[in-house]
Protein backbone atom coordinates (compact mmCIF):
# COMPACT_ATOMS: atom_id res chain seq x y z
CA UNK A 1 0.00 0.00 0.00
CA UNK A 2 3.09 2.36 0.82
CA UNK A 3 4.70 1.58 -2.45
CA UNK A 4 1.28 2.07 -4.34
CA UNK A 5 1.13 5.62 -3.02
CA UNK A 6 4.55 6.82 -3.12
CA UNK A 7 4.05 5.82 -6.60
CA UNK A 8 1.07 7.72 -7.29
CA UNK A 9 2.51 10.90 -5.60
CA UNK A 10 5.75 10.21 -8.33
CA UNK A 11 2.75 10.37 -11.67
CA UNK A 12 2.60 13.50 -12.28
CA UNK A 13 6.42 13.68 -12.55
CA UNK A 14 6.33 11.06 -15.13
CA UNK A 15 3.86 12.25 -17.24
CA UNK A 16 5.34 15.67 -17.36
CA UNK A 17 9.12 13.98 -18.16
CA UNK A 18 7.17 11.86 -20.87
CA UNK A 19 7.90 8.28 -19.56
CA UNK A 20 6.02 5.95 -20.21
CA UNK A 21 4.74 2.97 -18.02
CA UNK A 22 5.53 -0.69 -18.45
CA UNK A 23 8.01 -2.80 -19.44
CA UNK A 24 8.62 -3.84 -23.18
CA UNK A 25 11.20 -6.90 -22.49
CA UNK A 26 13.55 -5.25 -24.28
CA UNK A 27 16.30 -2.57 -24.37
CA UNK A 28 16.02 0.28 -26.18
CA UNK A 29 18.09 3.22 -26.72
CA UNK A 30 17.34 6.45 -24.87
CA UNK A 31 16.46 8.38 -28.73
CA UNK A 32 14.04 6.12 -28.38
CA UNK A 33 12.58 7.09 -25.23
CA UNK A 34 10.02 10.03 -25.34
CA UNK A 35 11.66 11.63 -21.77
CA UNK A 36 15.11 11.94 -23.38
CA UNK A 37 13.44 14.15 -25.70
CA UNK A 38 11.79 16.24 -23.17
CA UNK A 39 15.07 16.76 -20.78
CA UNK A 40 18.00 19.34 -21.46
CA UNK A 41 20.08 15.92 -22.33
CA UNK A 42 23.34 18.49 -22.61
CA UNK A 43 23.37 19.99 -19.89
CA UNK A 44 22.81 16.80 -17.69
CA UNK A 45 25.30 14.85 -19.65
CA UNK A 46 27.66 17.37 -18.73
CA UNK A 47 26.92 16.79 -14.63
CA UNK A 48 27.16 13.31 -15.66
CA UNK A 49 30.35 13.64 -16.85
CA UNK A 50 31.96 15.66 -13.38
CA UNK A 51 30.20 13.24 -11.58
CA UNK A 52 32.74 10.08 -13.28
CA UNK A 53 35.30 12.94 -13.31
CA UNK A 54 34.76 13.50 -9.34
CA UNK A 55 34.68 9.75 -8.64
CA UNK A 56 37.50 8.86 -11.54
CA UNK A 57 35.44 6.55 -13.11
CA UNK A 58 34.44 5.60 -16.30
CA UNK A 59 30.51 5.85 -16.67
CA UNK A 60 27.80 8.06 -15.02
CA UNK A 61 24.31 8.01 -15.39
CA UNK A 62 21.57 10.10 -14.84
CA UNK A 63 18.65 7.90 -14.11
CA UNK A 64 14.76 8.85 -13.82
CA UNK A 65 12.87 5.49 -12.34
CA UNK A 66 9.29 4.66 -13.08
CA UNK A 67 6.87 2.35 -11.61
CA UNK A 68 8.45 -0.28 -13.90
CA UNK A 69 11.78 0.65 -15.67
CA UNK A 70 14.84 2.60 -15.38
CA UNK A 71 15.63 5.43 -17.82
CA UNK A 72 19.20 6.70 -18.29
CA UNK A 73 18.00 10.44 -19.39
CA UNK A 74 21.82 11.34 -19.43
CA UNK A 75 25.42 9.71 -20.15
CA UNK A 76 28.75 9.58 -19.92
CA UNK A 77 30.87 6.97 -21.31
CA UNK A 78 28.16 4.61 -22.68
CA UNK A 79 24.98 5.06 -24.85
CA UNK A 80 21.98 5.84 -22.45
CA UNK A 81 18.92 3.10 -22.59
CA UNK A 82 16.14 1.65 -20.56
CA UNK A 83 15.75 -1.63 -18.45
CA UNK A 84 13.47 -2.84 -16.27
CA UNK A 85 12.93 -1.69 -12.49
CA UNK A 86 13.71 -4.93 -11.89
CA UNK A 87 17.25 -5.63 -12.91
CA UNK A 88 17.49 -1.88 -12.35
CA UNK A 89 20.52 -1.37 -9.14
CA UNK A 90 19.46 2.05 -8.29
CA UNK A 91 15.29 1.16 -7.96
CA UNK A 92 17.23 -0.48 -4.85
CA UNK A 93 18.38 2.03 -3.19
CA UNK A 94 16.74 5.94 -4.98
CA UNK A 95 14.04 6.02 -2.16
CA UNK A 96 16.59 5.27 0.74
CA UNK A 97 17.21 9.35 0.73
CA UNK A 98 21.21 8.92 1.47
CA UNK A 99 23.86 8.10 -0.96
CA UNK A 100 24.86 4.61 -1.25
CA UNK A 101 28.49 3.96 -1.79
CA UNK A 102 29.44 0.47 -2.74
CA UNK A 103 33.39 -0.53 -3.27
CA UNK A 104 32.90 -4.02 -4.85
CA UNK A 105 29.10 -4.89 -6.34
CA UNK A 106 29.66 -8.20 -6.35
CA UNK A 107 30.95 -9.13 -2.42
CA UNK A 108 27.35 -6.89 -1.71
CA UNK A 109 24.08 -8.77 -0.88
CA UNK A 110 22.47 -6.37 -2.48
CA UNK A 111 23.87 -6.81 -5.37
CA UNK A 112 25.82 -8.82 -5.69
CA UNK A 113 23.11 -10.97 -7.79
CA UNK A 114 22.57 -8.74 -10.39
CA UNK A 115 22.37 -8.92 -13.80
CA UNK A 116 24.73 -5.61 -14.04
CA UNK A 117 27.19 -7.45 -11.78
CA UNK A 118 26.92 -11.07 -12.74
CA UNK A 119 28.23 -9.87 -16.32
CA UNK A 120 24.29 -11.22 -17.87
CA UNK A 121 24.08 -7.08 -18.36
CA UNK A 122 27.21 -5.73 -16.95
CA UNK A 123 30.25 -6.22 -15.41
CA UNK A 124 29.90 -3.46 -12.41
CA UNK A 125 32.33 -3.27 -9.17
CA UNK A 126 32.69 0.41 -7.90
CA UNK A 127 29.11 1.76 -7.65
CA UNK A 128 27.99 4.51 -6.36
CA UNK A 129 23.98 5.89 -6.34
CA UNK A 130 23.19 9.75 -4.88
CA UNK A 131 19.18 9.77 -4.57
CA UNK A 132 17.46 12.71 -7.21
CA UNK A 133 14.33 13.53 -5.26
CA UNK A 134 12.42 16.76 -5.65
CA UNK A 135 9.54 16.71 -4.04
CA UNK A 136 9.54 12.81 -4.24
CA UNK A 137 12.22 10.67 -4.96
CA UNK A 138 12.14 11.13 -9.35
CA UNK A 139 15.92 8.56 -9.58
CA UNK A 140 19.60 8.71 -9.04
CA UNK A 141 22.71 10.18 -10.26
CA UNK A 142 24.86 7.20 -10.23
CA UNK A 143 28.48 6.31 -10.68
CA UNK A 144 30.32 2.83 -11.72
CA UNK A 145 33.41 1.34 -12.42
CA UNK A 146 34.03 -2.63 -14.12
CA UNK A 147 36.69 -2.08 -11.23
CA UNK A 148 36.77 -2.23 -7.08
CA UNK A 149 37.34 1.38 -5.87
CA UNK A 150 36.80 3.62 -3.19
CA UNK A 151 35.36 7.07 -2.46
CA UNK A 152 36.87 9.49 -0.15
CA UNK A 153 34.17 11.61 2.13
CA UNK A 154 35.06 14.94 0.37
CA UNK A 155 34.21 13.59 -3.08
CA UNK A 156 30.80 12.51 -2.07
CA UNK A 157 30.08 15.46 -1.00
CA UNK A 158 30.97 17.27 -4.15
CA UNK A 159 29.03 14.10 -5.79
CA UNK A 160 25.89 14.84 -3.72
CA UNK A 161 26.43 18.54 -4.73
CA UNK A 162 26.01 17.48 -8.11
CA UNK A 163 22.85 15.48 -7.98
CA UNK A 164 21.50 18.70 -6.69
CA UNK A 165 22.05 20.43 -9.39
CA UNK A 166 20.27 17.70 -11.54
CA UNK A 167 17.29 17.50 -9.19
CA UNK A 168 17.07 21.45 -10.00
CA UNK A 169 17.36 20.74 -13.71
CA UNK A 170 14.39 18.07 -13.58
CA UNK A 171 12.35 20.13 -11.02
CA UNK A 172 12.65 23.57 -13.58
CA UNK A 173 12.27 21.26 -16.38
CA UNK A 174 9.00 19.45 -14.34
CA UNK A 175 7.60 23.71 -13.85
CA UNK A 176 8.11 24.47 -17.36
CA UNK A 177 6.04 21.40 -18.94
CA UNK A 178 3.52 22.48 -15.93
CA UNK A 179 3.39 25.84 -17.20
CA UNK A 180 3.25 24.92 -20.78
CA UNK A 181 0.17 22.59 -20.43
CA UNK A 182 -1.74 25.37 -18.09
CA UNK A 183 -1.31 27.99 -21.12
CA UNK A 184 -1.69 25.36 -23.64
CA UNK A 185 -5.25 24.74 -21.62
CA UNK A 186 -6.13 28.38 -21.12
CA UNK A 187 -5.57 29.09 -25.09
CA UNK A 188 -7.87 26.13 -25.83
CA UNK A 189 -10.15 27.36 -23.26
CA UNK A 190 -9.78 30.70 -24.93
CA UNK A 191 -10.67 29.33 -28.42
CA UNK A 192 -13.59 27.49 -27.36
CA UNK A 193 -15.07 30.83 -25.34
CA UNK A 194 -14.27 32.85 -28.64
CA UNK A 195 -16.31 29.90 -30.91
CA UNK A 196 -18.97 30.12 -28.65
CA UNK A 197 -19.53 33.80 -28.30
CA UNK A 198 -19.17 33.81 -32.16
CA UNK A 199 -21.86 31.13 -32.58
CA UNK A 200 -24.34 33.33 -29.97
CA UNK A 201 -24.23 36.08 -31.25
CA UNK A 202 -24.06 35.20 -34.97
CA UNK A 203 -27.97 32.92 -34.00
CA UNK A 204 -29.56 35.98 -32.00
CA UNK A 205 -28.93 38.67 -34.07
CA UNK A 206 -31.33 37.55 -36.66
CA UNK A 207 -34.59 36.94 -34.54
CA UNK A 208 -33.43 40.45 -32.45
CA UNK A 209 -33.45 42.24 -36.05
CA UNK A 210 -36.78 40.29 -36.34
CA UNK A 211 -38.03 41.50 -33.42
CA UNK A 212 -36.98 45.18 -34.03
CA UNK A 213 -39.00 45.01 -37.00
CA UNK A 214 -42.53 44.41 -35.53
CA UNK A 215 -41.00 47.04 -33.05
CA UNK A 216 -41.09 49.56 -35.47
CA UNK A 217 -44.16 48.71 -37.50
CA UNK A 218 -46.07 48.48 -34.00
CA UNK A 219 -45.10 51.81 -32.89
CA UNK A 220 -46.51 53.25 -36.30
CA UNK A 221 -49.87 51.22 -36.41
CA UNK A 222 -50.12 52.30 -32.63
CA UNK A 223 -52.51 55.86 -32.26
CA UNK A 224 -51.31 55.55 -28.33
CA UNK A 225 -48.83 57.54 -27.33
CA UNK A 226 -48.16 55.50 -24.16
CA UNK A 227 -47.61 52.60 -25.72
CA UNK A 228 -45.56 54.18 -28.68
CA UNK A 229 -43.44 55.13 -26.11
CA UNK A 230 -42.75 51.88 -24.70
CA UNK A 231 -42.26 50.41 -27.70
CA UNK A 232 -39.74 53.40 -28.64
CA UNK A 233 -38.44 52.35 -25.26
CA UNK A 234 -38.10 48.60 -26.11
CA UNK A 235 -36.85 49.56 -29.75
CA UNK A 236 -34.24 51.09 -28.06
CA UNK A 237 -33.21 48.72 -25.82
CA UNK A 238 -33.24 45.58 -28.85
CA UNK A 239 -30.90 48.29 -30.55
CA UNK A 240 -28.09 48.20 -27.97
CA UNK A 241 -28.35 44.41 -27.56
CA UNK A 242 -28.21 44.29 -31.30
CA UNK A 243 -25.12 46.65 -30.84
CA UNK A 244 -23.52 44.24 -28.37
CA UNK A 245 -23.96 41.34 -30.52
CA UNK A 246 -22.61 42.76 -33.73
CA UNK A 247 -19.26 43.93 -31.62
CA UNK A 248 -18.62 40.74 -29.76
CA UNK A 249 -19.19 38.85 -32.94
CA UNK A 250 -16.61 40.69 -34.36
CA UNK A 251 -14.35 40.36 -31.54
CA UNK A 252 -14.83 36.77 -32.04
CA UNK A 253 -14.16 36.76 -35.75
CA UNK A 254 -11.01 38.73 -35.10
CA UNK A 255 -8.12 36.30 -36.59
CA UNK A 256 -4.64 35.88 -36.45
CA UNK A 257 -4.11 34.72 -40.15
CA UNK A 258 -3.45 38.29 -41.77
CA UNK A 259 -2.79 39.30 -44.89
CA UNK A 260 -0.31 42.45 -44.69
CA UNK A 261 0.16 44.82 -47.18
CA UNK A 262 1.01 48.32 -46.99
CA UNK A 263 -1.81 50.75 -46.80
CA UNK A 264 -2.23 54.23 -47.27
CA UNK A 265 -3.34 55.82 -44.46
CA UNK A 266 -5.30 58.74 -45.64
CA UNK A 267 -7.32 56.39 -47.80
CA UNK A 268 -7.73 54.12 -44.97
CA UNK A 269 -9.25 57.48 -42.93
CA UNK A 270 -11.48 58.13 -45.77
CA UNK A 271 -12.63 54.78 -45.85
CA UNK A 272 -13.66 54.39 -42.74
CA UNK A 273 -15.35 57.96 -42.41
CA UNK A 274 -17.65 57.13 -44.75
CA UNK A 275 -18.65 53.72 -43.47
CA UNK A 276 -19.63 55.61 -40.20
CA UNK A 277 -21.15 58.91 -41.61
CA UNK A 278 -24.32 59.45 -39.48
CA UNK A 279 -22.48 59.69 -36.64
CA UNK A 280 -19.98 61.77 -38.09
CA UNK A 281 -22.50 64.13 -39.55
CA UNK A 282 -24.45 64.42 -35.82
CA UNK A 283 -21.31 64.92 -34.04
CA UNK A 284 -20.19 67.59 -36.11
CA UNK A 285 -16.79 65.34 -35.92
CA UNK A 286 -13.83 66.89 -37.77
CA UNK A 287 -11.25 63.63 -38.73
CA UNK A 288 -7.72 64.76 -40.37
CA UNK A 289 -5.11 62.06 -41.11
CA UNK A 290 -1.11 62.66 -41.18
CA UNK A 291 -0.89 60.67 -44.09
CA UNK A 292 1.81 57.85 -44.09
CA UNK A 293 1.81 54.39 -44.54
CA UNK A 294 0.84 51.49 -42.36
CA UNK A 295 1.55 48.13 -42.84
CA UNK A 296 -1.39 45.48 -41.93
CA UNK A 297 -4.24 43.73 -43.11
CA UNK A 298 -6.68 45.90 -44.58
CA UNK A 299 -9.95 44.40 -42.84
CA UNK A 300 -8.75 44.08 -39.73
CA UNK A 301 -7.12 47.78 -39.63
CA UNK A 302 -10.09 49.21 -40.51
CA UNK A 303 -11.85 47.53 -37.98
CA UNK A 304 -9.33 48.85 -36.02
CA UNK A 305 -9.73 52.42 -37.16
CA UNK A 306 -13.63 52.44 -36.68
CA UNK A 307 -13.52 51.04 -33.31
CA UNK A 308 -11.10 53.82 -32.00
CA UNK A 309 -12.93 56.97 -34.44
CA UNK A 310 -16.25 56.15 -33.11
CA UNK A 311 -15.06 55.96 -29.15
CA UNK A 312 -13.42 59.11 -29.76
CA UNK A 313 -16.58 60.50 -31.06
CA UNK A 314 -19.10 59.26 -28.16
CA UNK A 315 -16.91 60.05 -25.32
CA UNK A 316 -16.35 63.11 -26.47
CA UNK A 317 -18.02 65.88 -24.10
CA UNK A 318 -21.62 67.63 -25.01
CA UNK A 319 -20.08 70.89 -24.82
CA UNK A 320 -17.37 70.62 -27.92
CA UNK A 321 -17.35 69.28 -30.92
CA UNK A 322 -15.13 65.80 -31.84
CA UNK A 323 -11.37 66.74 -32.65
CA UNK A 324 -9.63 63.48 -33.99
CA UNK A 325 -6.49 62.88 -35.65
CA UNK A 326 -4.82 60.02 -37.09
CA UNK A 327 -1.09 59.85 -37.28
CA UNK A 328 1.17 56.89 -38.72
CA UNK A 329 3.82 55.00 -36.35
CA UNK A 330 6.69 56.18 -37.46
CA UNK A 331 9.31 54.42 -34.82
CA UNK A 332 12.49 52.18 -36.57
CA UNK A 333 10.81 48.45 -37.63
CA UNK A 334 7.33 49.60 -36.35
CA UNK A 335 3.60 50.20 -37.80
CA UNK A 336 0.30 51.14 -36.54
CA UNK A 337 -1.56 53.88 -36.35
CA UNK A 338 -2.38 56.21 -33.20
CA UNK A 339 -5.85 58.38 -32.52
CA UNK A 340 -5.72 61.50 -30.92
CA UNK A 341 -9.03 63.20 -29.55
CA UNK A 342 -9.90 65.89 -27.78
CA UNK A 343 -12.40 64.43 -24.99
CA UNK A 344 -11.97 63.49 -21.43
CA UNK A 345 -8.89 61.43 -21.98
CA UNK A 346 -8.51 57.88 -19.70
CA UNK A 347 -6.76 57.89 -16.44
CA UNK A 348 -3.98 55.56 -16.31
CA UNK A 349 -5.66 53.94 -13.27
CA UNK A 350 -7.92 52.46 -15.59
CA UNK A 351 -5.79 52.37 -18.84
CA UNK A 352 -5.47 48.38 -18.44
CA UNK A 353 -9.11 47.61 -17.41
CA UNK A 354 -10.76 49.12 -20.69
CA UNK A 355 -8.43 47.44 -22.61
CA UNK A 356 -10.03 44.14 -21.42
CA UNK A 357 -13.08 42.88 -22.75
CA UNK A 358 -16.36 44.40 -20.78
CA UNK A 359 -14.10 46.82 -19.42
CA UNK A 360 -16.30 50.00 -18.88
CA UNK A 361 -15.43 53.54 -17.15
CA UNK A 362 -19.52 53.82 -16.85
CA UNK A 363 -18.59 57.63 -15.85
CA UNK A 364 -21.35 60.20 -15.59
CA UNK A 365 -22.92 61.59 -18.25
CA UNK A 366 -21.07 59.39 -20.84
CA UNK A 367 -22.87 56.32 -22.72
CA UNK A 368 -23.20 53.26 -21.73
CA UNK A 369 -21.14 51.03 -24.13
CA UNK A 370 -20.26 47.80 -24.66
CA UNK A 371 -17.07 47.32 -23.21
CA UNK A 372 -15.96 45.94 -26.87
CA UNK A 373 -14.51 48.12 -28.71
CA UNK A 374 -11.11 48.73 -27.43
CA UNK A 375 -10.90 44.63 -26.41
CA UNK A 376 -11.75 44.13 -30.37
CA UNK A 377 -8.84 47.00 -31.14
CA UNK A 378 -6.45 45.39 -28.46
CA UNK A 379 -7.60 41.79 -30.53
CA UNK A 380 -6.30 43.80 -34.06
CA UNK A 381 -3.20 45.02 -32.45
CA UNK A 382 -1.97 41.32 -30.87
CA UNK A 383 -2.87 39.59 -34.59
CA UNK A 384 -0.30 41.99 -35.76
CA UNK A 385 2.10 40.54 -33.18
CA UNK A 386 1.87 44.24 -31.33
CA UNK A 387 -0.09 45.91 -28.45
CA UNK A 388 -2.59 48.87 -27.50
CA UNK A 389 -0.93 51.16 -25.59
CA UNK A 390 -3.01 54.54 -24.01
CA UNK A 391 -1.45 57.77 -23.32
CA UNK A 392 -2.42 61.58 -23.15
CA UNK A 393 -2.84 63.72 -26.16
CA UNK A 394 -1.79 67.64 -26.80
CA UNK A 395 -5.29 67.55 -27.75
CA UNK A 396 -6.57 67.26 -24.18
CA UNK A 397 -8.13 63.86 -24.60
CA UNK A 398 -6.55 60.40 -24.82
CA UNK A 399 -3.98 59.08 -27.39
CA UNK A 400 -4.33 55.63 -28.25
CA UNK A 401 -1.25 54.04 -30.33
CA UNK A 402 -1.70 50.32 -32.28
CA UNK A 403 1.86 49.48 -32.82
CA UNK A 404 3.39 46.29 -34.03
CA UNK A 405 6.81 45.20 -35.65
CA UNK A 406 7.29 45.15 -39.60
CA UNK A 407 7.36 41.83 -40.65
CA UNK A 408 9.76 40.94 -43.70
Amino acid sequence: MEADRFEQERLPWMVAYGLPAGWTGKARSAGEAVGARVVPVDQLNRLARTAATVCDAPFAVVNVITADEQHQIAAHGLEPGICSREDSMCAQVFRSGTTTVVPDASVDARFRGNPFVTGALGDVRFYVSVPLVAEVALGSLCVFSPYPATLEPKDQAVLESLAEHVTDVLQLQFRGRQLDAALAEAALSNERLKTFAGEISHDLRTPLTTILGHLEIAEDQTADERVAGNLRKASGAGKRMLATLEELLEYSTTSQRLEARELDLSALTDKVTADIRGLVSQSGARITSSGGSVRGDDAQLRALAQNLLVNAIRYCPADRLPRIRIEAVTEPGMSGMVVHDNGLGIPAADRARVLAPLGRLNRAGEPQGTGLGLAICARVAQAHGGTITIGDSPDGGAAITASWPVRS
